[in-house]
């Protein structure tokens, strides 16, 4: 599907709506409730009100939306939500907002979009893909968001809101079976427990065989085998007062996430490509993309629990909060850095971190004032580090496996926050909001580089590092292992109504991402990054609102990327020096007629790096320009930031029939979104071209709503495509690894609730 023929739909589509709700307007006044869109309430500025209501670029999808489109994880939002992009890289999410995003994987690497569940900062990356289920809501904001929220963000916001309890008993389960032989089930039970006290269990299980296999083993790869619990508890002693205390635990063990063979990328300094080493040794890798030819499978082992507290207290205008929380993560994951069926470099990742975060919130609302004022405390402890067990063939060696390279240690977050905001309504039209962030931030390490060819390797067998940073150990020249960072970040905006059903606004807003330490790369503490964002809209809603349109425009003045590349075999990351971002969001829904809803979602995103030379050890020639200390290297000014595709665009459609037994549902979505890189080299071999992706549902439900089945495919067409990539070490002869989005999947859903 080529670009002109899908925006082509998509504007006849939306003339089409404009058209047919331009019609429906004649309708008599008491249909309007009937063929209306839903109205979506979020709290993304503290306060509950209509996404229509909210100066911001937030998209906000309801519980029932993500259940019509059939949305079961994380990834599925971003064909909901303009210029989102979301890979993932041995399970660990990596997540981009109009082209901030992730771009070191090491060990305690933070992302630069905040994901919060039930307002709750959750640091690790690796934990934001177990959360979604039994979902209220999902609000995802764009731009910064630091005078709202308790930790600060450059790119933006992902709140997940699970359901809470309430006084009625009621509960559902879906059972799901497909092809792959997969299984799921989801449910929940809500339990009055008094007067006072409500109580709400939540589950959900995934398995399935895997979408590939390993040839040289037999067995399944990217398969699933996943289990999660939520106890949600809801306490009332008063009429003012209200606790939620929230517990979750989630797990994973199967053989998902290993690393795909891409081809080659290496080349020598006389442009000749480099055979990687596995095959130059005798390995073999899979025909397919699908598969592996691997000599050991993947391994993917997770366990993932927490629990917060959130207490709330209002006195008259006043609202005072309290949110608590801790929450663990532990994953370990093997996978095969040569990607061959040759024993040349296994790889093994692991992490443990235990968070701890205290936010407090005092909010004023009045008819013409809101206001927010907050302080926040985070501290978080990370171990861990990335394994590579190394054939000393490589060197000229026998042939057998040696310690090889380690990378890791610990890393000790400590960070504080003051921050606030205040929207005042200065006319019935005309609202000013004025807010700022202080943050303050102190990271510290015990960073450990190992490269051992001397002994043979055991699983578990001490690291003897070459390379040391650390208090109290001896260490390398000019190592530093603590420092600290602090700025402030200011934020205004002017919204204006133009009529009761339409919101123009204007904000700039500043984004703060402390600097961090790139563990395993013995070096100096990587400078902060900065954003100053201007951004202007307009929402409106027209028809007795039939037809929702919102349209976004922004301009982002990106400062100090962290950008991270493969160097040997140690992954480094380094200050890139500007980018330049700006673009335009579109979002549209209309129902034209009771039983018919069609939906667009559409962006254009420029996203440029100004000035940043740097060197590709892949392509040790570069291309005529030299980096600082004089070896070759590339000018990727000009080049397009990693997961900022030009132009992605969404469409769905969803058509009723009132049967005499229940409702019968049709629905339909595409999604095209233009090429996207994963390297700052902008390599065509490290991305993927364009893509298209079809996606088709029925659902039946019964006339008392008890019962429903939904019937679905998705990736109709069955494409393999990459969802993430990067170049390899030196050590194994920069293959390219990748990982795959899911193939066509089909099944059905029996659903009760009760």
């Amino acid at each position: 599907m080529n670009r002109t023929r899908l925006l082509a739909s998509a504007g006849a589509m939306a003339v089409t709506a404009c058209m047919a709700g331009a019609a429906l307007a004649q309708d008599k006044p008491e249909r309007a409730a009937a063929t209306s869109l839903e109205e979506i309430v979020v709290t993304a500025q503290k306060r509950t009100e209509s996404v229509q209501n909210v100066p911001l670029a937030v998209t906000a999808m309801s519980g029932h939306d993500l259940v019509k489109a059939g949305a079961t994880n994380i990834e599925a939002l971003q064909t909901m939500v303009p210029n989102l992009n979301l890979g993932q890289q041995l399970g660990v999410a990596r997540i981009a907002l109009r082209g901030v995003g992730l771009d070191n994987l090491s060990t305690g690497a933070e992302g630069s979009i905040a994901f919060h569940v039930n307002g709750v900062f959750v640091s690790r990356s690796a934990s934001a893909l177990s959360s979604f289920y039994d979902l209220d809501r999902a609000e995802v904001l764009r731009g910064p968001q630091g005078t709202l929220y308790g930790r600060n963000a450059t790119g933006g916001s992902i709140n997940l809101i699970t359901r809470r309890p309430d006084s009625d008993f009621s509960g559902y389960l879906n059972a799901t079976a497909g092809n792959y032989h997969r299984t799921a089930v989801e449910g929940a039970i809500n339990i009055p427990l008094g007067e006072k006290l409500a109580a709400r269990i939540a589950i959900q299980t995934n398995d399935r065989d895997g979408y590939g296999r390993n040839i040289v083993t037999g067995n399944d790869i990217d398969d699933a085998r996943a289990r999660s619990v939520r106890a949600s508890f809801l306490y009332k002693p008063g009429e003012n007062t209200e606790l939620l205390v929230v517990g979750d635990y989630h797990r994973e063990n199967d053989h998902a996430n290993g690393y795909h063979y891409l081809g080659g990328a290496g080349f020598t300094a006389a442009g000749q490509p480099i055979t990687p080493y596995g095959l130059a040794f005798g390995g073999v890798v899979a025909p397919s993309r699908r598969d592996i030819a691997n000599e050991a499978d993947p391994v993917n082992r997770r366990e993932i629990w927490g629990v917060s507290a959130d207490l709330k207290h209002m006195v008259d205008q006043w609202t005072f909060r309290s949110i608590s929380a801790y929450h663990y993560t532990n994953y370990a994951t093997a996978a095969d850095l040569d990607s061959t069926s040759f024993q040349l470099a296994p790889i093994l990742q692991s992490e443990r971190a235990w968070q701890t975060s205290q936010e407090f919130q005092a909010l004023y609302d009045t008819d013409r004032t809101h206001a927010i004022l907050g302080a926040y405390y985070f501290h978080e402890s990370i171990k861990g580090g990335i394994a590579d067990p190394t054939n000393d063939i490589i060197f000229g060696g026998p042939g057998v496996l040696r310690q090889g390279y380690f990378a890791g240690g610990s890393l000790k977050t400590k960070a504080a926050a003051l921050f606030g905001q205040v929207a005042y309504k200065a006319t019935d039209r005309l609202s000013l909001t004025m807010g700022g962030r202080y943050s303050w931030e102190r990271k510290s390490i015990v960073d450990l580089l190992q490269f051992d060819l001397t002994r043979p390797y055991v699983l578990g067998a001490p690291v003897i590092p070459q390379a040391v940073c650390a208090e109290d150990l001896p260490s390398v020249p000019g190592c530093k292992p603590q420092e600290s960072w602090s700025s402030f970040t200011p934020r205004a905006s002017l919204d204006f109504r133009l009529d009761p059903n339409t919101l123009l606004y204007a904000s700039v807003s500043r984004g703060f991402k402390s600097g961090t330490y790139n563990l395993g790369g013995v070096q100096p503490a990587i400078a902060p990054e900065t954003v100053t964002a201007y951004e202007s809209g307009v929402k409106a809603e027209m028809f007795d609102r039939r037809l929702r349109a919102n349209v976004a425009a922004f301009y982002y003045d990106y400062k100090n990327l962290q950008v991270g590349k493969v160097v040997g075999a140690t992954l480094l990351l380094e200050n890139a020096a500007t980018a330049k971002i700006y673009g335009l969001e579109l979002e549209m829904r209309a129902r034209p007629a009771p039983p018919l809803e069609i939906g667009l979602t559409g962006s254009y995103l420029h996203a440029r790096f100004d000035n940043y030379v740097s060197v590709d050890p892949s392509r040790p020639a570069g291309d005529g320009v030299t980096f600082d200390h004089g070896a070759p290297a590339f000018d990727n000014a000009g080049n397009t930031l990693p997961q900022a595709p030009n132009w992605t665009l969404s469409l769905y459609g969803e058509y009723s029939a009132d049967l005499s037994v229940g409702v019968l549902t049709f629905r339909g979505d595409s999604s095209w979104t233009d090429k996207v890189y994963y390297t700052a080299f902008n390599r065509s071999d490290v991305a993927q071209k364009q893509r298209a992706k079809l996606n088709a549902s029925v659902n039946f439900t019964t006339s008392d709503k008890t019962i429903t089945v939904t019937a679905f495919v998705r990736n109709i067409m069955d494409k393999t495509y990459v969802s993430n990539a990067f170049v390899s070490s030196a050590l194994v002869g920069f293959p390219i690894n990748g990982f795959l989005e899911e193939p066509r999947t089909y099944g059905v859903t029996l659903g009760y609730s009760f």
